[in-house]
């Protein structure tokens, strides 16, 4: 098991980047990195996979929380019945050996035999039913329980579902970790899920220092032999700093960067030792904005601050030319995305819809919560331009539990924020009323309602698509919040590391990864 910089060390690291990137500029010098002392290309141990991470989740239950890094690591120890194969973004079997439609409503799955809990409990029925009605009680899990009227255990390993009216994303619903399968008798004891989260998944907990570390053991009697994990354990460091992260991986201290500071990305893809994974994302980062209790209320100075914003210069100065300017509501990549009434950088139509506002523009307070260094720089760049407008953005850097805290009140103004299901008609399902349940600041919209609704019960796939891409447009429209950028993850590991996948939705198959 690895040992971990102390936070001396880490300061020490940072200073040292900051010096080391002077004399690199100072001198015109390449960016590349010798590891011939050692580093990654050094031996390691590989008993331990060892990831740096930026911040560390809130939860490690199923229910309370909505964040990539917190659904991460529900995938370590949790299943569904379904799950999202990470390369196609398809819905496929996990805990359910198979499944029927036997109508618009009603759906039968066939679960796998022969699987265990963590805690040595039989996988059965009733622990899948135990677990979706579990998960009903959660107001923010409604986008996807909501549509089940009622889960039934037919007998031991059969188990039907039958949705209040026809469910065409009931799969995807079912693959999301609202849905991930507890058992029946620590769900009946009350089990903190979060401090012991007792799943059927490849990694059990083995500790969580908060603030430091979160350490996994493979589950030995994991039931899915081609996904069982092969690397004993999984350790998480939290090391906000990009810098710290990039040195980190080039000392050996970790093995894989979950996230890449932008400006580290080419000095790592020329490092020997250490790989760099590029992959196009459907992630779009967007501008939360208070619709309820702020003057954000008002399309007109939502579509001012959409117009205001010069997407190009916060990709060049914040991401280093790592991303891609989104000016679409819902992110390019799937089949239904579409940029009609999408939003350029236009400054004089800006200044139109702020007339149209109607109101002093120094009055209004822009104030922005940042959870990392990215969208810190991001923000900074949005300052300085909605400063044209007249408009006084103030920016608060703070910790992910606090960020996280914050989004489920209308306290807050803004923040930024990203969203990444795995198909657009999850995606477009954040636009209904029902998403104040997760974020109750957000926007409602009588007509989006409608549409989504709609949407939501039309089983046929083509005349669906066509819908989804209405909503998009008209949700673009109204500018619910507004689009920054569409991100490219960059993953850097060691290059010993392989069956290494990074989905398009944010995910790491962790369980799939073996050293060579």
């Amino acid at each position: 098991m690895k040992k971990f910089l102390s936070l001396k060390r880490a300061a020490a690291l940072c200073l040292a980047v900051c010096m080391i990137a002077g004399l690199l500029a100072g001198c015109g010098g390449g960016s590349s990195s010798d590891t011939s002392d050692g580093g990654a290309a050094a031996e390691v141990d590989t008993s331990t996979l060892t990831v740096a991470l930026t911040s560390e989740p809130d939860y490690l239950s199923t229910c309370d929380h909505d964040s990539l890094m917190g659904v991460q690591m529900n995938l370590l120890t949790y299943n569904g019945l379904m799950r999202i194969d990470m390369e196609t973004l398809e819905p496929v079997c996990d805990l359910a050996e198979s499944y029927t439609q036997d109508s618009d409503t009603e759906w039968t799955f066939t679960l796998k035999q022969g699987v265990k809990f963590h805690n040595g409990d039989d996988f059965t029925a009733d622990d899948v039913v135990a677990s979706i009605e579990y998960a009903q009680t959660f107001p923010a899990s409604t986008t996807y329980t909501g549509a089940i009227a009622s889960v039934e255990a037919v007998d031991p390993y059969t188990v039907k579902i039958t949705t209040a009216s026809p469910t065409p994303n009931l799969l995807y619903d079912l693959a999301y970790h609202y849905n991930f399968i507890l058992p029946k008798s620590l769900i009946e004891s009350g089990n903190d899920f979060s401090a012991n989260p007792v799943g059927t998944g490849p990694y059990k907990l083995a500790e969580w220092n908060k603030g430091n570390t979160i350490t996994f053991e493979a589950f030995d009697e994991y039931f899915d032999e081609a996904r069982k994990a092969s690397i004993p354990t999984l350790e998480f460091a939290i090391i906000p700093e990009g810098s710290t992260r990039t040195m980190s991986l080039e000392s050996g201290e970790v093995d894989f960067v979950y996230s890449v500071a932008s400006s580290d990305i080419e000095r790592l893809q020329s490092t020997e030792g250490i790989s760099v994974t590029d992959v196009v994302s459907v992630e779009n980062f967007f501008l939360y904005l208070n619709c309820v209790t702020t003057d954000f209320a008002d399309e007109n100075l939502r579509k001012a601050i959409a117009y205001g914003i010069n997407r190009e210069d916060i990709v060049a100065g914040a991401l280093n030319g790592f991303g891609t300017p989104s000016y679409s509501c819902v992110s390019m990549g799937y089949a239904e995305s579409t940029d009609e009434n999408a939003y350029t950088y236009d400054p004089e139509l800006a200044q139109q819809y702020l007339d149209a506002w109607g109101g002093d523009p120094s009055t209004v307070s822009l104030d922005i919560i940042c959870s990392n260094d990215t969208k810190t720089a991001i923000a900074t760049i949005i300052q300085a331009e909605l400063a044209e407008l007249g408009i006084n953005v103030n920016i608060e850097e703070t910790d992910d539990a606090t960020y996280q805290a914050a989004m489920r009140t209308t306290d807050l103004t803004s923040a930024i924020v990203s969203w990444s299901p795995a198909n657009a008609m999850t995606y477009v399902q954040r636009f209904h009323s029902d998403r104040r349940n997760q974020t109750p600041a957000c926007l409602t919209d009588e007509t989006m309602d409608a549409m989504v609704e709609e949407m939501n019960v039309t089983m046929d796939d083509a005349a669906r698509s066509e819908m989804i891409t209405d909503i998009i447009a008209y949700a673009n429209e109204i500018c619910p919040f507004v689009p920054i950028y569409q991100v490219n993850y960059y993953r850097a590991y060691n290059s010993a590391l392989q069956n290494v996948v990074c989905s398009a939705t944010g995910y790491v198959d962790f369980c799939t990864m073996s050293w060579s």
